[in-house]
Parts: structure tokens; sequence; C-alpha cells
């Protein structure tokens, strides 16, 4: 168990370093958004014509985040991204990791030919620094040779630290404490990647977290293999 006193680094937002955090098995992730109906509040950008077909009441290209603005924390250096990826015609898909002007990462890969949600993981050669902020694009290439009418979403992502004694708790939990423990501090990727590791055999627990988060519309939406990197990116 957790001592209730723990609290992770002043990394981490002011409201979690005011008080300290009472352990529990929550499926729920406490800071997300209510995003409202799918045409309103889901989906990326659009710059030209789309290559994409929606199925009626599911969103648009979709970053699986806790907040429409696509902020998160990670603790870990090869953070893993999920995606919801519509119906499309395009062939290839793009992401790229910026930290400030430099790229980190960027990386094509052939797009799954029916909809669903996509995993993609940052490699350790391109290693998250703690304390450091970046912004991420994952696109749907629609046209290589006309990229104004590409589909994408963007967001940002900041690694911060925990005290080493939740750490070694994280260490010998199982992964759905480990949930628990990552959503109780803010951390999403963390979170999401624990609970898909149970979603075939507690499928009620994925469901709830992305209801929590406002993304219900999509939960049931199958995991598609994807987003291995091209061996010419």
């Amino acid at each position: 168990m957790i001592s209730p006193s723990i609290l992770v680094t002043v990394a981490l937002p002011a409201h979690l370093l005011a008080q300290p955090l009472p352990m529990k098995i929550s499926l729920e992730f406490p800071t997300g958004d209510s995003r409202g109906t799918p045409k309103s509040t889901l989906g990326g950008g659009r710059r030209g014509v789309s290559c994409i077909t929606l199925d009626e009441g599911k969103p648009a290209l979709t970053a699986l985040m806790p907040k429409r603005d696509n902020k998160s924390l990670t603790v870990s250096a090869t953070p893993e991204f999920y995606f919801y990826v519509p119906k499309t015609t395009a062939i290839t898909g793009e992401f790229v990791l910026r930290n400030g002007e430099k790229d980190i990462y960027q990386t094509t890969f052939k797009l799954p030919e029916k909809s669903g949600i996509v995993k993609l993981q940052i490699p350790p050669t391109s290693n998250l620094k703690t304390g450091s902020t970046y912004k991420w694009y994952f696109t749907i290439i629609c046209n290589a040779d006309d990229r104004s009418s590409d589909e994408y979403t963007d967001g940002i992502i900041e690694r911060t630290a925990i005290t080493p004694s939740v750490n070694k708790a994280l260490q010998q939990a199982t992964p759905l404490k480990k949930a628990a423990i990552y959503a109780q501090y803010d951390l999403w990727p963390e979170t999401i990647t624990n609970i898909a590791q149970l979603r075939s055999e507690k499928p009620d627990i994925w469901k709830k977290l992305l209801k929590s988060v406002g993304l219900e519309v999509i939960a049931e939406e199958q995991l598609l293999n994807c987003c291995q990197p091209n061996p010419e990116s």
C-alpha cells in the first residue's frame, strides 16, 4: 500500500500537490473532459478535402486523450499513444514528435484497412526527457502530392517524475492497481496502457475509463495492429 502522505514532484499539477491523495481502485480518470456529441467536439484538423468516411455517430480522427486540448503528463521515456482512425481511402499515416522547433521523432506507417483504435509508441532512440514538453502530430496523408488535404490531430505531452516510493509501489502492483495509481496522479498514457492490457479480460473497465473522458462512442471499437514504422522512415 502507498502511504497517503506520498506526493508527486513539483512538475505535476498544483491541485495534486495541495493535498494527499487517498489510494483506491478507480476506473475513472479524474481530470477528463465531458466532450458532448462527436460531431461538435471530437475529431482532428482538416486542411483540405477529406479522405475519410465517418460512420454515423462516430468521430473523425481522434486522439484518445482525457482532455479536448490533447494535453497530458507522462512519467515514461517512451509513452504509448492511442488514436481512433475512421474509415479512409488513405494508405499512409505519419507521426511527428517535436521539442520546440526540433523534430525528435518522425515516422510513416501503413494505415489499417478498417476503422478502429491504433497504438503508437515512442522508440527508445527518441526518449522523452524529464521536465521537457513535446508537441506531437498524428496525420492521415490523404494525398502525398498535396499535403493540404491531410487529416490530422495534434497535442502536447510533458514528461514529469514521481517519487521513488510511488515507483516502488507501482512495481509491485497489478495492471489494474497500477492504472488506479497513475490515474490519481493525472498520468494518462500509463493509465490507458495498463487498462488496455485488461481489455480482453475485463472489457467493462476499458469502457468505463473511456466514458470518464467523454470517449464512450469509440469504447467498443477494435484495437488494430498498426503503425509499425516503414523501413525508409
